[in-house]
């Protein structure tokens, strides 16, 4: 299994993910009538999710599996991502087909159950891997596995046609919740202490299990303020804030951990990779503030009230925190050339990105007057352009220092 192919190929997947934003983006400001701009929606967050974000998730902690243990036979791992790579290049082309239907349903059942054999997988190779970053991999599969609950039960109110509006935002926002702040998050924290222990940075043990589990019962309980809008007794409300409130105290504990590695970062990592790091890590702290914020029943509200500040913070986590972050975990590995020309991409990527959360977050402030930002959408389309761009010059200046085999 070539490891360097395998994140290349994720990155070819991002690509991909941005061609489809760009005519997603197109069609709204100019004209496009060929395509179904729902279906569009719909393969370009799944192809994003799973071709991509998974995608580099399972080859990077395969890649961790194979340090923890070099006599480990991965040959069952190659096997599964190209099972997920097959389902979601099976999911792009239906969804664009037809949205949802029985052949788009079942590549992304297909998916959902590689993920399940991948969790199981990597606990049973992981039992006697004693390493900080092991919980954490193992609570960002088991997020991902108990996400699909929501995705089973939109299938279900859909076959017994008792979907309500309530029940398919919840179910929706459940599956969200757990890939986004559950799986992603977990893996993508996993994957930090595993790459500064390399560096001579590692977390003491103590610290490593607090943070763990501020982090696992803010994520875990902290699925409540997607549902606010259910009637809820005071206590569970209460109990919702205090796991917030501990998820932020982790944060913060995170980031201290981070700030004390500085010294051995800079040290062994490229000035490119440290200005990355620092991007992602804003990214998320905005997240964890605004997560704080949305306890204010007010501020909740105002935030799940309106669609563009939605797009606006599920962009500033995916793109501006996960995504960079992986490119970067991706750079981190050292499995490829370090180039002016991938530089480039990457200065012009996270540009776009930034422009992108700007523009996205000016329109969510003016919905709240319900005026429109002027030329806004013109605007997204030439960012989601450079976007594009940016990411096939980092996918053809990524070159292989060698044949690296796991």
């Amino acid at each position: 299994m070539n490891k360097a192919f395998w994140l290349k190929f994720s990155v070819f997947n991002f690509f991909l993910a941005a061609v489809l934003g760009v005519i997603m983006r197109y069609k709204i400001v100019y004209s496009f009538p060929f395509l179904d701009q729902k279906h569009l929606q719909e393969a370009h967050s799944h192809f994003a999710f799973y071709a991509w974000i998974t995608n580099a998730i399972y080859v990077l902690v395969v890649i961790y599996l194979s340090k923890m243990n070099p006599d480990l036979k991965l040959t069952k791992y190659k096997a599964l991502l190209t099972a997920n790579i097959i389902s979601s290049f099976g999911m792009l082309a239906a969804f664009i087909y037809g949205g949802y239907f029985s052949v788009s349903v079942f590549f992304s059942t297909t998916a959902l159950l590689v993920s399940f054999v991948f969790a199981f997988l990597f606990y049973a190779d992981s039992l006697k891997i004693q390493d900080q970053s092991k919980p954490w991999f193992l609570a960002g599969l088991f997020f991902a596995v108990i996400s699909s609950l929501g995705v089973f039960n939109l299938g279900y109110m859909s076959a017994t046609n008792s979907t309500t509006q309530n029940m398919f935002l919840a179910s929706e926002y459940y599956y969200l919740h757990f890939q986004y702040n559950g799986f992603f998050i977990f893996s993508c924290i996993g994957l930090l202490l595993y790459s500064l222990k390399e560096i001579g940075s590692s977390i003491s043990e103590k610290k490593n299990k607090l943070l763990f589990w501020l982090m696992f019962m803010g994520c875990l309980i902290g699925f409540g303020l997607s549902i606010l809008w259910f009637k809820m007794p005071i206590y569970v409300f209460t109990l919702i804030a205090i796991a917030t409130i501990g998820q932020t105290i982790g944060a913060i504990m995170l980031f201290a951990f981070v700030k004390k590695s500085w010294t051995q970062i800079s040290a062994n990592w490229l000035p490119m990779q440290r200005f990355i790091l620092l991007f992602a890590g804003f990214a998320f702290a905005v997240k964890i503030a605004l997560q704080l914020g949305s306890n204010i029943p007010a501020v909740n509200q105002f935030a799940f009230g309106f669609r563009n500040i939605v797009i606006a913070y599920l962009h500033l986590v995916l793109l501006m925190c996960i995504a960079m972050f992986l490119i970067n975990q991706i750079l981190a590995t050292r499995l490829f050339s370090n180039t002016k020309p991938l530089s480039l991409g990457l200065k012009l990527l996270l540009l776009g990105i930034f422009l992108n959360e700007a523009v996205l977050g000016l329109m969510g402030v003016f919905s709240i007057t319900y005026n429109a930002v002027p030329y806004a959408n013109h605007a997204l389309f030439y960012i989601s352009l450079l976007m594009m761009v940016a990411l096939l010059v980092i996918f053809v200046n990524l070159r292989f220092k060698s044949e690296n085999q796991i």
